[in-house]
């Protein structure tokens, strides 16, 4: 089927806006262009307020009515969220969850701001949902927000990993060390020097092995497992620091440990560089 000439024209500002957008051209050269493109220049959006207002007035009715649905249908469920069973809440929340990261991940890559910002929701409505669940049935204290924050993390680790974001799966790893620092001083409420560096840096020498084993198998994973490798390295310092150890202790090992870090990253620098910038 043959395109309109108007149709053309449409595709032709869009790209060279979309070149704007991206700095692929000087700002007067995409004015030039759209300027011999643009009848009216009244019609272009000055600015992603006026892009957005431009939609809006441009949506149907059926679009209309959907979404003001869609806002109606939110405002009940929050509303009477605290009158929904136990099992009802907990099943709003993985399918608030599953349709953001859903819609997110299929317009990652023709829209990736929106895209970003449903996947963030999503991401968000795990623990929004989790503390408010937490605090209807009063089981914020004990080991509820711990279930939560695990909850959280695998959430994140596998939607990471879904969907190839590297930075979400990284957050799930980030909770996971936290969880696992809580556990650390529950359990150990004063350790030796010695303990709290027996106590993260085999995982942090474990993290690193997987970057690399991972990176064949599952590429987007080698730097997020080698950047949480990197975090657990210098945890013990930090574990200590927040728990008010020996400052000596704490300055010296920080020293130390960056100075072997960047000596062992220089020296093996062709081989780590392999997995994880390519990762």
């Amino acid at each position: 089927m043959p395109v309109s000439d108007d149709e053309k024209k449409k595709l032709i500002v869009k790209e060279i806006e979309s070149w704007q957008r991206g700095k692929l051209l000087p700002e007067q050269y995409c004015d030039f262009l759209l300027n011999l493109y643009l009848e009216d220049l009244s019609d272009r959006p000055k600015n992603l307020v006026g892009a957005a207002v431009r939609k809006i007035g441009q949506a149907s009715v059926k679009q209309w009515l959907l979404a003001f649905g869609i806002f109606a249908v939110i405002c009940l469920v929050v509303l009477h969220f605290s009158a929904f069973p136990l099992a009802m809440q907990i099943a709003l929340i993985g399918l608030g969850t599953a349709g953001f990261v859903a819609a997110g991940a299929k317009r990652r890559d023709d829209l990736p701001l929106r895209a970003y910002m449903l996947l963030g929701s999503g991401m968000l409505l795990v623990p929004g949902g989790g503390i408010a669940v937490l605090r209807l049935h009063g089981w914020e204290s004990g080991a509820g927000p711990m279930a939560l924050l695990l909850i959280c993390a695998l959430v994140w680790i596998v939607c990471g990993i879904a969907i190839r974001f590297g930075l979400l799966h990284w957050f799930g790893w980030l909770a996971i060390i936290s969880l696992y620092a809580v556990i650390l001083s529950k359990q150990v409420p004063n350790p030796t020097g010695l303990e709290v560096q027996v106590f993260w840096l085999p995982a942090s020498l474990l993290f690193a092995w997987l970057s690399w084993f991972m990176h064949v198998k599952l590429r987007s994973a080698g730097t997020v497992l080698f950047a949480t490798a990197l975090v657990l390295w210098f945890m013990p310092e930090l574990y200590a620091a927040l728990h008010d150890m020996n400052e000596q202790f704490v300055q010296v090992g920080l020293l130390a440990k960056t100075v072997l870090l960047g000596f062992g990253l220089y020296r093996y620098r062709k081989h780590w560089m392999e997995w994880v910038v390519g990762s």
